[in-house]
This record gives C-alpha cells, sequence and structure tokens, in this order.
C-alpha cells in the first residue's frame, strides 16, 4: 500500500510539473506512437576538420515530412540533400547559437531552397545578441545586407529588409533565467526553448513536441544551472552534446559542455526513453565506455551514440 501511494504521489508530482511547464497534463497522459516524430542527425560532429563527422544539425520529421532543423553546421547541407527531405516541407530552423559548427551551411541552406521551387516564408528562430556574438536578426543581416554584407550580392534575393523573393521572419528569443519561450509552427507543432550556460555565448536549449511526442536538443552548455532540468522533464527522447570527458583536464571544455555524468543526472529526471549522444569530438571518441559507465550511475535508459544520417525513432524501445 504504501508503494502504491508512492508512485501515486509521484505521478501527481510528475504532472503538476509538466503542466507549470506548459505540456499538460492530457500530454503526459496520451503516449507517443513510434514513427510519429523521426530525429535524423545530419552533423554528429563539432568543428575539427578531422573527425570525419558533419559539424552538429539534427532534422525533425513530423509525419515523414523534414519540417524542422536544429542548427545547421559544416556538411550539413550535403547530408540534407542525402536525406531525402523535401525542401518544400521545411517551416523553421532553430539556432542554439552563432559558433561556427552549428551555423556554417545556413547560407548555402538559403540560397540552394529557391532551387528546389522553395514559396513559403522561412522562419528563424535563434538567440538575442550578447558581447561579440550576434542576435539571429544581426547574424542573417552580416550575411545578406547589401552595405556589407558578406553575401551582398544577395541582398535583393536574401536581405530581409528589402527582399520580395525569399521570404524569411526572423524571430530573437529572450528567455530569461529558466524562463521557457514557447511558439507554434502550423497548427500540430510546438517548439519551446530555455536559455542555457555555454560560457560567454548566449545560447538556447530546444524542445519539438508534436504527435503526444517530444524531443529535447541540449545544444552546447555545462548546465551549471540546471537550467535544462525544466525544459527535458517528461520528453520521449533527449539529445545531450557530448563535447567532453569525465573529469576532462581541458578547461575551456568543461566551461563549455556537461560532464557525462551530468547528462546521466539530467535523463534520470526527465526520463526519456531514448538518450541520444551527439556533437562527438575527438576528446570522446573512444572513451564511449567511460562516458556510458559515468551516465549510468543515474540513468538506466537506452543510450545511443549518433552517427551521421542516423534516424532515431521517437517513442517505443
Amino acid at each position: 500500500m504504501r508503494r502504491k501511494n508512492g508512485l501515486q504521489k509521484a505521478g501527481i508530482a510528475l504532472v503538476i510539473a509538466c503542466s507549470l511547464l506548459g505540456f499538460g497534463s492530457a500530454v503526459m497522459a496520451a503516449v507517443c506512437q513510434p514513427g510519429k516524430l523521426v530525429v535524423q542527425v545530419l552533423g554528429s560532429g563539432g568543428p575539427e576538420l578531422s573527425d570525419q563527422r558533419a559539424s552538429t544539425s539534427y532534422l525533425v520529421w513530423v509525419d515523414q515530412k523534414a519540417r524542422i532543423l536544429i542548427d545547421f553546421g559544416s556538411g550539413a547541407a550535403l547530408n540534407y540533400e542525402k536525406s531525402g527531405a523535401n525542401p518544400a516541407d521545411l517551416d523553421v530552423v532553430l539556432f542554439s547559437h552563432f559558433h561556427v559548427d552549428h551555423t556554417a551551411d545556413f547560407p548555402a541552406l538559403v540560397k540552394g531552397l529557391p532551387f528546389t521551387g522553395y514559396n513559403k516564408e522561412l522562419r528563424v528562430f535563434g538567440p538575442a545578441k550578447r558581447g561579440v556574438f550576434p542576435g539571429v536578426k544581426e547574424f542573417v543581416h552580416a550575411l545578406f545586407n547589401r552595405d556589407s554584407g558578406a553575401y551582398a550580392y544577395l541582398a535583393d534575393y536574401a536581405d530581409p529588409d528589402v527582399s520580395s523573393q525569399f521570404k524569411m521572419e526572423l524571430e530573437e528569443v529572450v528567455a530569461k533565467d529558466k524562463e521557457v519561450k514557447r511558439y507554434t509552427i502550423g497548427d500540430d507543432v510546438r517548439v519551446s526553448a530555455v536559455a542555457v550556460l555555454h560560457g560567454p555565448v548566449p545560447s538556447l536549449a530546444w524542445r519539438v513536441d508534436s504527435k503526444d511526442c517530444s524531443v529535447t536538443f541540449s545544444g552546447d552548455t555545462s548546465n551549471s544551472d540546471q537550467a535544462l532540468d525544466q525544459l527535458a522533464l517528461g520528453t520521449d527522447v533527449l539529445v545531450a552534446h557530448n563535447a567532453a570527458r569525465e573529469n576532462d583536464p581541458d578547461e575551456v571544455a568543461r566551461l563549455l559542455h556537461m560532464m557525462p555524468t551530468e547528462i546521466g543526472r539530467i535523463a534520470a529526471a526527465a526520463r526519456p526513453g531514448k538518450l541520444v549522444l551527439s556533437h562527438r569530438m575527438k576528446r570522446t571518441l573512444g572513451h564511449e565506455m567511460e562516458s556510458t559507465a559515468a551516465i549510468r550511475k543515474n540513468y538506466a535508459g537506452t543510450i545511443l551514440f549518433a552517427n551521421d544520417m542516423q534516424r532515431i525513432i521517437v517513442g517505443g524501445k
């Protein structure tokens, strides 16, 4: 009887927590049907040139349509083509931050989409400006504005201020201490963001909810403020960046990225059916057993190490 009461209390607490987060008890009661949501890894690496991996990027398929891109680092454009995605289905690009290995192929996407007949407005989300790092509006204008843009020759086509051809809606996410910002994409997708700590870099973690399924992307973060915990609560798949080893001797790595024990702690609280480790760098490649052992101290679920072009079914085992 005590065990039953304890489980009932735990379930009630989880429903309340998710209601506060904004996902609601109805979502918690629903079961994610495998295949309604699929995550495809376009890039599982970081900024290195010798890891044989594309840099960070993910594609989210909703009912077999590739509608959401999370980051678009170097190599992602080619893998996007290889994925078989229909560009006409793309609704939104979600940037976690503006490091090169998360953004380098974005100009190629903007230039390439109209060659496919893309004729709708592309929504582009990203963090706001801080220090030397631009916000999403400044980032796009720095690429395409006619006065000083890196690709000024595309201004008439791609500068959101003057273009009548390629339409972009730029939305800066200003999220304060652990505040979750929510947006709707079409009538069946919700994306949510929270600001996370990535050293001095303004950064976001993202969550996608659709078809009673959810996937959370940690982005690059140390999570020393535990901002990711709330966003990931109850998610079906957690994509966490495994860019640093436990007790990594690289001080910068420890400042910018989560240790495996921290990934395990978050996964234990969020209870995803699958934990996907991505943004794999040379300092973590070859140390998968070590990372797994550290994560297993807290999390007993499925652990997958991401590779380019891998497809992860959301829901089920």
